[in-house]
């Protein structure tokens, strides 16, 4: 006679993958309706983007397109951290001009820039480290609940050595320019 099967509960934990696996199941579309991030080998979803949001990164976009060559801006794109980090950032200038549809490189990146409705802490936080410890040189938190733009420069140490806060409405210096901008 058979026995019922019986199953052993395994606690095996979250699973993990590598960036090559993350970009794979990006390529097959296993993400079409969902933003994800992957953060040290796990999925993070994220939000959807609300009405603020796009237009603070539409404004910064556009702004920064007045004094960066178009070659030089991207919107919405990822950055491959590391062996299992890969993020998203709402825009970003570049050091030289990339060509090809993949995810940057940190050395490519001059400037990280997200808009944070919804999502000041993690930007601020988690995510400030893992650009900082990647090396990008300057990073910035559109920071809406505030009306201030946080900026972060000189990656130190897994974190970034020069920090300051500019109001919305005050001039905003670009990096690897003498031209500012103002956000609001």
């Amino acid at each position: 006679m058979n026995k019922p099967a019986s199953f052993m509960s395994v606690d095996a934990g979250p699973a993990r993958f590598t960036t090559a696996e993350f970009l794979r199941m990006c390529e097959v579309g296993a993400f079409d309706d969902i933003k994800v991030e992957l953060v040290n080998g796990e999925l993070e979803r994220m939000p959807p983007p609300g009405n603020e949001h796009g237009r603070r990164q539409m404004m910064v976009g556009i702004r920064l397109s007045r004094i960066i060559a178009e070659e030089l801006l991207r919107g919405e794109v990822g950055i491959d951290l590391g062996k299992d980090t890969v993020l998203g950032c709402d825009a970003a200038i570049l050091v030289a001009p990339v060509s090809g549809n993949r995810i940057l490189r940190p050395e490519e990146v001059a400037l990280a820039v997200e808009a944070a409705e919804t999502t000041a802490a993690r930007d601020m936080g988690m995510k400030r480290l893992k650009y900082a410890d990647a090396g990008i040189a300057h990073y910035w938190v559109i920071d809406g609940a505030r009306s201030v733009v946080h900026v972060w420069s000189e990656p130190l140490n897994g974190d970034y050595a020069q920090v300051g806060i500019v109001r919305f409405g005050e001039p905003l210096a670009v990096p690897g320019t003498d031209q500012t901008i103002v956000i609001d």
